[in-house]
């Protein structure tokens, strides 16, 4: 049985869940993910977890609603049930003690690196969190993370807090005053080639999470449009936090940017033929 125990608006779009989830929370590790079903007519949305709750059995995700599947999880209640919660998905990330670590992420993918955060200070390293926000009112988890890092640093674009800029700022103050030994980035495909040049230039390792460069779709779960070293690479096998050593970073924004563009163009090309469809049935009412 999966029910919803919680629901939390953390701000106009993005929303927190909790969801009961008995035999599933135990097998959770700290970096994987599930698929969610709000019904049996919905596809399957992978989503990061965001926490776990092993008293309350229960699974925390927190997402923005963008599509018409993430709204129907959005528009049930505290009690409700969902059709299936399917998981857990992908390698999890083991949190040892090394060190320093650095974690990074921009709005809502700051929900895949809460979970990092409180593992890796648990076994005893040094945690260092930057988030960045557009503006002060998109800020989430801004206290939660805050309570997972040793340092925090926190970015708004509009200046409206604390310091005005992006994550990157710092990102290279840390990069020279803490000596870190680890970075784990969720941001955007742009953002993430710069982070990346960044990691190279101190040579300090980068793992990034593909959720935030390739578009979650139901393929996802079975296998990408990726390759890792020439060979396919299975998300739902292998894990979303892969080591960007590993990886192209300027060929993969290319990639997913041709993605994105080609599907906005068979979306527009659908929304053409659905108006002239309209055209003719209404001419043919009209006309005969």
């Amino acid at each position: 049985m999966f029910q919803i125990i919680g629901k939390q608006n953390l701000n106009k779009s993005v929303l927190r869940v909790d969801i009961r989830a008995d035999l599933l929370v135990a097998k959770l590790k700290a970096g994987q993910f599930v698929s969610v079903m709000p019904d049996r007519f919905s596809r399957r949305v992978p989503m990061n977890v965001y926490e776990v709750d092993l008293r309350r059995r229960c699974l925390s995700l927190v997402f923005d609603v963008r599509d018409a599947e993430t709204a129907k999880l959005g528009g049930l209640r505290i009690n409700d049930r969902l059709f299936a919660v399917n998981g857990p998905f992908g390698a999890p990330v083991l949190a040892e003690k090394m060190g320093t670590l650095i974690f990074v992420g921009e709005g809502i993918g700051l929900a895949s690196i809460a979970l990092l955060c409180r593992s890796f200070k648990q076994a005893g390293n040094k945690v260092i969190g930057i988030a960045g926000f557009a503006e002060r009112n998109s800020s989430v988890l801004e206290n939660q993370l805050r309570l997972n890092c040793s340092k925090f640093y926190v970015m708004y674009k509009d200046g409206m807090h604390e310091r005005r800029g992006d994550i990157l700022m710092p990102l290279r103050k840390a990069l020279t005053d803490e000596k870190p030994v680890r970075i784990y980035a969720h941001a955007s495909a742009q953002v993430m080639k710069d982070i990346n040049r960044l990691a190279m230039d101190s040579h300090v390792p980068l793992w990034v999470n593909v959720m935030g460069l390739l578009e979650p779709k139901p393929s996802f779960l079975e296998n990408t449009e990726l390759l890792v070293n020439g060979e396919p690479y299975a998300p739902s096998r292998d894990g979303v936090w892969i080591n960007a050593a590993q990886m192209d970073a300027d060929a993969f924004v290319y990639e997913t940017d041709a993605l994105k563009e080609y599907a906005g163009c068979r979306k527009n090309e659908a929304a053409l033929a659905a108006s002239k469809n309209v055209w003719a049935r209404l001419k043919k009412f009209v006309w005969g």
